[in-house]
Parts: C-alpha cells; sequence; structure tokens
C-alpha cells in the first residue's frame, strides 16, 4: 500500500456529515411534531373543550402567521449571531410548547401557545436553520447534503404521529404532551450542543472537508446583501420566491384536498390513505435524488424538473377513475415535492451566498407564506362551486408550468 492511499484510508469523516445529522434530526422532530402532529393533538382537545373544527384549526394559522411575520429577523439573526445556540434556544422553546399546552383550561390558550412558542420554534428548527447551516458547511457536495437533510421532514411525519397518538392511548393526554415536551428536549439540547457548529473554520476545517477554501465566483464577496434595500432590488429574490411560492402552495393545496379528491373519484378510504403514502415514499426518493442531481446540473434545471413532474403529476388526476393512473400521479407528485427544498436551499446560497443566507432565506419565507395559506381554501371554493377538482388541476398546472417558464430570468454565478 502506498503512503498517499495510507492517508487516504486513514482520513477521519468529515465533521460536515455530522452537520447533516443534526440538521435531519432537528427537521425531524420539529416537523413531526409540530405540523403532521397537529391533527393528533386536536382530536382529545375537541374532545375536552367541545370546540369547533375552525376554532381547532386557528392554532396552526397563528403559529404560520407569526412564524412569517418573524422569519426575516430570525433570518438576520442567525447571520449575526451563533446558529448553534438560537437552535437551542429554539428546541427548549419547542418542549416548553408541549408542556405548556398540557396545562390549558381553555381552548383559546392553544393558538396563544402555537404563537407564542410553537412558532419561533418552526422557523429555527426548520429548514432555514438547516439549509444555512449546510450551505455553510458544504460547496461541491451542498445539494446531496441538503437532500439528506431534508429527510428528516418525511422521517418525523412518519414516527411522530403514531408515538403521540401511543402516549395519548396509554396516558391521558395532558400527560402525553408532558412527556413529549421532555423528550424533545432531552433529545434536541445535547445533539445540538454536542454536534452543531455554526462554521467550518471554528474547527479548522474548509466546506466538503477540502485542504483549501472553495474558488468564490468573481464578484462573489463583493456582493453582499446585508440589507433589506438591497435584497428587495435583486431579480432573482422575486423570481425564486414565486416559483417556490407556485410550487408550494400547489403541493399544500394537494395535501389538504387529496383523500377528499380520492374518495370523490371512487377510491376508497383505504386506497386515499395509499395515495397520501405514496406520496411520502417518493417524496424521501425524491429529496435524495434531486439532491444528488442538484450537485451537477444546473440548479433552474433542478426547479424546473419539479415544476414539470408537479404538473405531470396533477394531469393524471385530470377527469381519472383509473387507480392505477392516481397512483402514478401520487409517485410524480411525491418526487417532485422531495425536490424542492434541496434545490430551493442550493439555488439560494449559490445566487446570493452564503454569508447573507439567512437574511434572504428569512426574507423570502413571509412573501411565500400567502400562496400556503390560501391555496388550500381556494381549492376548495372551485369544489364547492363546480362540484369537481378538475378546474383546481388546470388552474395549478398551468400556474406551474408558466412559473418554470420564469426560470431562466434566474442568473447565477458560475
Amino acid at each position: 500500500m502506498t503512503h498517499s492511499s495510507e492517508a487516504i484510508a486513514r482520513k477521519p469523516l468529515f465533521f460536515g456529515w455530522w452537520q447533516v445529522v443534526v440538521a435531519l434530526l432537528v427537521q425531524a422532530v420539529a416537523t413531526g411534531t409540530i405540523a403532521y402532529s397537529y391533527s393528533v393533538i386536536v382530536v382529545p382537545l375537541a374532545g375536552e373543550f367541545e370546540s369547533s373544527r375552525m376554532t381547532l384549526m386557528l392554532g396552526m394559522t397563528t403559529m404560520t402567521l407569526v412564524g412569517g411575520l418573524l422569519s426575516p429577523w430570525l433570518g438576520a439573526s442567525i447571520d449575526r449571531f451563533s446558529l448553534k445556540r438560537m437552535m437551542l434556544i429554539a428546541a427548549v422553546s419547542l418542549g416548553l410548547g408541549f408542556i405548556a399546552l398540557s396545562l390549558i383550561n381553555g381552548i383559546w390558550q392553544m393558538p396563544l401557545i402555537y404563537a407564542v412558542f410553537m412558532s419561533v420554534s418552526s422557523v429555527i428548527l426548520g429548514p432555514l436553520s438547516a439549509s444555512t447551516l449546510l450551505a455553510r458547511w458544504f460547496s461541491k457536495r451542498r445539494g446531496l447534503a441538503m437532500g439528506l437533510a431534508a429527510m428528516g421532514t418525511s422521517i418525523g411525519g412518519f414516527l411522530f404521529p403514531p408515538l403521540l397518538q401511543f402516549l395519548i392511548d396509554s396516558y391521558e393526554w395532558r400527560t402525553a404532551f408532558r412527556l413529549l415536551g421532555t423528550v424533545v428536549i432531552l433529545v434536541l439540547v445535547p445533539l445540538i450542543a454536542l454536534l452543531a457548529t455554526d462554521w467550518p473554520a471554528q474547527r479548522q476545517l474548509y466546506p466538503d472537508g477540502d485542504d483549501a477554501p472553495p474558488v468564490q465566483a468573481e464578484g462573489d464577496t463583493a456582493t453582499r446583501y446585508d440589507s433589506v434595500r438591497a435584497i428587495l432590488r435583486e431579480r432573482n429574490f422575486w423570481t425564486i420566491a414565486l416559483v417556490m411560492g407556485v410550487l408550494f402552495s400547489t403541493y399544500s393545496m394537494l395535501l389538504s384536498n387529496l383523500a377528499p379528491f380520492a374518495i370523490g373519484s371512487g377510491a376508497t378510504a383505504e386506497q386515499a390513505a395509499l395515495m397520501i403514502s405514496i406520496v411520502a415514499v417518493m417524496g424521501l426518493i425524491g429529496k435524495l435524488l434531486f439532491g444528488t442531481i442538484a450537485d451537477r446540473v444546473d440548479l433552474r434545471f433542478g426547479l424546473a424538473g419539479s415544476s414539470t413532474l408537479l404538473a405531470m403529476g396533477l394531469l393524471c388526476y385530470l377527469g381519472n377513475d383509473n387507480f392505477n393512473l392516481l397512483l402514478a400521479g401520487s409517485a410524480l407528485v411525491g418526487l417532485a415535492a422531495g425536490g424542492m427544498l434541496p434545490v430551493w436551499g442550493a439555488l439560494m446560497a449559490q445566487a446570493f451566498g452564503v454569508g447573507s443566507y439567512g437574511r434572504v432565506m428569512g426574507l423570502m419565507n413571509p412573501i411565500i407564506m400567502p400562496f400556503n395559506i390560501l391555496s388550500p381554501p381556494l381549492a376548495g371554493a372551485i369544489f364547492d362551486r363546480t362540484g369537481s377538482y378538475q378546474l383546481t388541476f388546470v388552474l395549478f398546472s398551468t400556474l406551474l408550468l408558466l412559473a418554470a417558464c420564469t426560470l431562466p430570468l434566474i442568473k447565477l454565478k458560475r
């Protein structure tokens, strides 16, 4: 064995991959407990306080609105202060939020708790921090790293709802919420404290584990988006926000209405659940696939692929009661949805650089937020008026293809 091969064999695992583990697990816990477990949480609250369906949904609404309003400030803070410390604060806040939820004596307190505790945690422990952290640690393999970390959202959605339901069935709901809050703190705080590291330089490393810093594009260090005005004047910012708004709103619309649509098309409740499961499973595959591809192709092609696959999935649903085609549509939707986060994260890093990543991402979130809030009720309103989801699928497919046509407006440094 040569000396060079011995050196390669002894080379330790790049510490950046531990940041991928942190980002994956943090997103799994936050997304799994907040978003995916929400419907499990409201069931015992509805029985306890005899609340209307609309009142029960206010928790998610207030959290989304407050999180969107705080996102620009939190994004700027991530660039200025220690990301690790902010993640620790958010982890404690998330756990305390569930403990506080176990103490309520009126349903009006639930949206208040979600606005105060869960809103900050959902932003800091979500894609904003995960993408910022990995954009700092990776350059050449950034897409793969973000794709692997994004799998955490699907894993959390798979694990935490049944876990929480088991706790509720085994104990009464107040005890279950306290146990969940305690588990969240005991899992996330040590994980973040031991492994999370803001920058590779803090461990005398360079991105990707290279022996030298990455070569930056000409003018990259001179152009810093360190003010809101500078960001809002950038065409890339608005183009990316528009495309991602259409992508996320389409996915949000579809997830909210997929089961009613499937049953209305002749599927059984079990078949509708299978369609949702296929979306989730293919989402895992899509995150890994698109994350890998993102390191090898123009990232605009990645977004174009995601938009096209999502439009094709909707077209499979169009005027069709063939269950096999409905399953094919769900597979395409899952693949497309899986590609959104890793491609978006890598594209933002290439378009705006790493130094202002948190600020730009944080400012973009409230612009995307109205798309997500409005699309599910819009689909419901169209169904109420026409008795069908067909017009909805045509509308959103058209929007997706139009959004894909705007991608050449995004200018990227080589």
